[in-house]
């Protein structure tokens, strides 16, 4: 499954979150990331992610 993420700072959608098996990958929109190349892939088979949720955003945590 893949959902759109928008930006805290400027609410604007400027990544993808894939979630398979309760694992979160946040996927930048860089042509050169071969997860984005399978993203757009995905979209071009006529599949649509779900929306960014309105007033939320997800915020990426370094694991320290």
């Amino acid at each position: 499954m893949y959902k759109l993420n928008k930006s805290i700072l400027t609410s604007e959608v400027t990544s993808v979150i894939k979630e398979e098996n309760n694992i979160r990958i946040y996927i930048p929109f860089d042509p050169e990331n071969t997860d984005y190349q399978a993203y757009l892939k995905w979209v071009e088979a006529g599949n649509t992610p779900e929306p960014a949720e309105i007033g939320r955003a997800h915020v990426w945590t370094p694991v320290t």
